[in-house]
């Protein structure tokens, strides 16, 4: 535009060389009036920047209706490449196919009734499905939300990616407006910064309503490179998801690399039942024909199918590829799920039982390996049953942890449910029974060596639950509690029980004020059944908690939480010390397993020392908030946190911890310090593997 003024003005002198001074005020008005009037008069209709950006962030609220529960049928293509591949890939989820096949290149398709929702991932039925990939397993399930990005949401893809059309994310973004012939308006946006959670890209949209035609997004997010072309609907509902949509993605990670090609069509017809009864039901659903590198792939895979299904052919036996690759390997570094009984309506899902990514380690646990089984069955729209057991080994302690619930639900509209839990292998520390001790035997003993107050623990409870309404809640239940001395001989060698155990009630009050949206706050009391125990641990116990999420534009959350806990009655003998909200995680996770609200460098013998407790933690999360914004670091950094905890115990009064953590594709680390007494107490690193974990 400025270049076209110059011209002008350039123009206008050389044409008229006489031109007197008392003249120069008109050639600067002149030259004035066409800088302003130059966007109109060279390019047509223009729009300002603002204009148009305030119609494209508002053009959400101007469609009634929500695309919740909104069905459509899709056809899907995959084309999946692999470039290099080395023994490493075995161990990264839904890729042990890949690891193990003798072709480089597969393709997949699927015919399938997709339903869409606001604020969890979308479900899709399928109808047909054909592949080379054999068993037609799955290969990066993650890169499938990518096929269906909800562009006017805060965020493109479930919890990660922040939309350039949404207002919210307007400060994240550099925008620049220009037209593409008299209708269309085309927007190019890129990152302020240069972070994992941006994208950039280009749009084209109607400037007089702000709808999206179509538009290109680029990014990398979880090691996962990609270009998404999306080509939005046409009206209504159907403005807001796409009509089709193209990912290219590229992942690349220990020496291999690989690169596949998604192609989506949407608003499809409905496949008819003989349609997807037949054999071969997805040729005669196919939306994009084949290719002829396409069809060549289907012929060899088909071909190497039949010769392995024909009997007639004796096949040399090989254990090593037939039992320990094929079912062995399989089975113990891939994530095992499936489905059973009438109409699939059970599922069992399990982690990779020797897979080294599930390995964690810390100072004082040392390494740790960790479990988790999930299974259910559902038998109708109101019940269903579910188990799901949480295992970890540590084997500096060479202890093994275990937590086992079992919730069978009667009435899910309420919430009500019976659970049956099992939680064992946490230690404990009980000074009451080695006092006992040094009283009837004195100091003739070195009882410092003996660690004779170290005990493993063991609960099995049932209890009720459920919900009155959205504010109130009650559960009820018994448990019994069992403590095992880790040193046996010891007390035997004094004449002296090395268990105890005892039975008690439960009950469990929950109160959320603004509903299910709003703080929670619980009330729980629990008292030993029948009066004193034959091993002495009567006890009365009552813990008060109240936590709140509060969750802020930009993928930022505020979380609070505080409490306490006392013993109101209880008997000297033998007490173990032992509160449900004030305990120590044995089972460690990644970033989303109890990183918030919890006190990491306390030591544990602190959790059973004091008949009391109080407690506050507060969380700050955000995408962008210190090494975000870092010219190298911000690239991978997806999450950060601020934390703040204070603790006050019989023998601990002031106790605060506070620290700093973020989480990138590989790794989860905190660092944080401690004050004991308004003192400076210590500092301590926590890690955690993330490698994969949303694969």
């Amino acid at each position: 535009m400025f270049g076209d003024v110059t011209f002008f003005a350039r123009h206008y002198k050389e044409v008229q060389p006489n031109v007197k001074s008392d003249h120069r005020h008109s050639f600067i008005w002149l030259a004035a009036f066409v800088l302003l009037c130059s966007p109109f008069v060279c390019y047509g209709k223009q729009y300002p920047d603002s204009l148009v950006l305030n119609r494209l962030f508002s053009y959400r609220a101007s469609i009634d209706g929500t695309i919740e529960g909104y069905t459509t049928t899709a056809y899907l293509k995959t084309n999946i490449k692999t470039d290099r591949r080395n023994i490493t890939l075995v161990c990264v989820p839904h890729l042990y196919p890949l690891a193990r096949s003798q072709k480089r290149s597969h393709l997949g398709e699927t015919y399938a009734t997709i339903t869409f929702h606001e604020d969890k991932p979308n479900e899709a039925t399928i109808h047909a499905t054909g592949s080379t990939i054999r068993r037609h397993r799955r290969i990066m399930p993650n890169i499938v939300g990518y096929l269906t990005p909800n562009i006017y949401r805060p965020t493109l893809i479930s919890d990660h990616l922040f939309s350039p059309f949404h207002r919210n994310n307007k400060r994240f973004y550099r925008y620049k407006t220009s037209t593409q012939g008299d209708s269309l308006v085309r927007i190019d946006f890129k990152p302020r910064v240069h972070n994992t959670q941006m994208v950039k890209g280009h749009a084209l949209l109607d400037p007089s309503t702000g709808r999206v035609f179509s538009c290109l997004l680029s990014g990398e997010y979880d090691m996962v490179s990609f270009v998404i072309e999306i080509k939005m609907g046409d009206e209504g509902i159907e403005s807001l998801i796409p009509q089709e949509c193209i990912v290219k993605a590229k992942a690349s990670f220990f020496g291999n690399r690989l690169r596949n090609i998604y192609h989506a069509l949407y608003g499809l017809p409905a496949p008819t039942p003989s349609q997807t009864q037949s054999q071969n039901a997805i040729d005669s659903l196919r939306a994009i024909p084949l290719t002829a590198s396409e069809k060549q792939m289907y012929a060899e895979y088909d071909s190497i199918r039949l010769s392995r299904s024909d009997t007639t052919v004796v096949k040399e036996k090989n254990f090593l590829k037939d039992f320990v690759w094929d079912k062995i390997g399989d089975n113990l570094l891939n994530r095992i799920r499936g489905s059973f009984g009438t109409e699939d309506r059970g599922f069992y899902k399990l982690s990779p039982i020797l897979n080294p990514l599930y390995l964690s380690y810390s100072k004082r646990r040392g390494v740790t390996y960790r479990f988790t089984a999930n299974a259910g069955y559902v038998f109708g729209s109101k019940s269903d049953i579910n188990f799901r057991a949480k295992l970890g080994y540590s084997f500096l302690q060479k202890q093994v942890y275990i937590d086992m619930p079992v919730t069978y639900t009667f009435d899910a509209a309420n919430n009500g449910y019976f659970k049956f839990r099992w939680k064992g292998g946490d230690r404990i520390t009980s000074s009451t029974v080695v006092d006992k001790l040094k009283f009837e035997h004195g100091d003739t003993i070195d009882w410092d060596h003996m660690d004779l107050d170290y005990f493993k623990t063991s609960r099995i409870s049932l209890v009720g639950h459920y919900d009155l309404n959205q504010y109130v809640s009650i559960e009820s239940g018994i448990a019994f509690n069992y403590w095992k001395s880790i040193h046996d001989k010891d007390f035997a060698y004094f004449d002296k029980p090395s268990h105890y155990d005892n039975s008690v009630f439960t009950e469990e009050l929950t109160v959320r004020p603004l509903g299910w949206k709003g703080p929670i706050v619980t009330m729980n009391y629990e008292r030993t059944l029948k009066g004193p125990s034959d091993d002495g641990l009567n006890y009365e116990k009552w813990e008060f908690d109240c936590s709140y999420i509060h969750y802020l534009p930009c993928l930022r959350a505020l979380s609070l939480r505080g409490g306490g806990g006392f013993y109101s009655t209880h008997t000297n003998d033998a007490l173990f010390l032992d509160f449900n909200n004030f305990r120590e995680n044995n089972i460690p996770g990644g970033w989303n397993d109890d990183w918030s609200g919890e006190f990491e460098l306390l030591h544990r013998n602190w959790y059973n020392s004091s008949r009391y407790y109080l407690r506050f933690n507060a969380t700050y999360e955000s995408p962008l908030l210190l090494m975000s914004w870092l010219p190298i670091l911000g690239t991978i950094i997806e999450t950060e946190r601020i934390y703040l905890g204070y603790l006050s115990l019989s023998q601990l009064k002031n106790y605060m911890e506070c620290g700093y953590s973020m989480t990138n594709r590989v790794v989860s680390m905190g660092v944080f310090t401690s004050f004991r007494e308004w003192k400076f107490d210590g500092v301590g690193i926590r890690l955690g593997f993330e490698l994969f974990d949303k694969w």
